[in-house]
């Protein structure tokens, strides 16, 4: 299998001076001498030290193991095939060939992987990079796909060239719109999946005396035409306990409980809940 690090010139930039990174042996350096070593698992760690803005910024090893598990079995698989339809619609009808393709805030690389695997079935070529700014998410990411590179960083600095990007999709992760601009071409996709007011509701129940609907969000960005919303809504059925702790511990309730309403999910032995999301198309002025 080939590496995956062979194939993001010159796509990828030096995050503490912003030169372009080129590949020399297995290492990428920029012309002022800083040099990036991929880890054993294949992730380059390009999150400087002073950007970070905690000890272990993003997920811990806990939630991101529990997505892993969650994800693994498919219970999230509209949602990724709703992507995936997206992505393949606009690709076609904006004729691009071999797109590349950044996955901004891609966890443990679930949709990246799928969305990756439903563009090579379409006999698409062209790179994908997935960033996150979880150390532990990008290990795991990097350790179950080998043909995508994957890299730590800030979805608000991404170590990636201006204008570079054909589209950029960002599921539930921050929106960092300027960024989103300034890498994305000209005519180039955005598309984010956000949750929408009944996501989750019935597992809200368990949690909260009085649940609330998720907020409506205004969801218009300057520089960009909206091109489309598609929604993923439909009951998902958690068979076993195991699965109802992990959604829960994947979500920011999880968090944000106290004591006794974790262990009322905890022994909760099924659970019936809605998925409820918004598929959301832009294109670049």
């Amino acid at each position: 299998m080939v590496q995956p690090v062979l194939h993001m010139e010159p796509l990828l930039i030096c995050p503490v001076c912003k030169n372009k990174l080129a590949q020399k042996g297995k290492a990428y350096c920029c012309k002022k001498g800083h040099s990036f070593d991929p880890a054993a698992s294949g992730y380059l760690h390009l999150l400087p030290a002073n950007k970070k803005n905690s000890k272990i910024p993003g997920d811990n090893k806990q939630m991101v193991a529990a997505r892993r598990s969650f994800l693994s079995k498919g219970f999230y698989l509209p949602i990724s095939q709703g992507l995936n339809q997206a992505v393949l619609l606009w690709q076609e009808k904006l004729t691009m060939e071999n797109p590349v393709v950044l996955d901004a805030g891609c966890g443990e690389g679930y949709y990246t992987a799928r969305l990756w695997e439903a563009l090579r079935q379409q006999g698409c070529n062209g790179q994908i990079l997935g960033v996150d700014i979880s150390k532990f998410a990008v290990q795991s990411a990097a350790k179950a796909n080998k043909e995508i590179l994957y890299a730590v960083a800030s979805a608000f600095d991404l170590p990636v060239a201006s204008a570079s990007c054909d589209i950029l999709v960002s599921m539930f992760a921050p929106v960092a719109i300027e960024e989103f601009t300034r890498v994305l071409k000209k005519g180039g996709l955005l598309i984010f999946a956000v949750t929408s007011t009944r996501h989750l509701w019935e597992l809200k129940e368990k949690i909260y005396d009085t649940p609330y609907e998720n907020k409506k969000e205004n969801h218009q960005y300057p520089g960009f035409t909206f091109l489309e919303k598609r929604k993923v809504n439909q009951m998902l059925h958690l068979p076993t306990q195991e699965d109802v702790a992990n959604l829960f511990t994947m979500t920011p309730y999880y968090y944000k409980s106290s004591v006794e309403t974790t262990a009322r999910v905890h022994s909760l032995p099924e659970l019936d809940t809605q998925i409820d999301v918004d598929i959301l198309i832009y294109r670049k002025k």
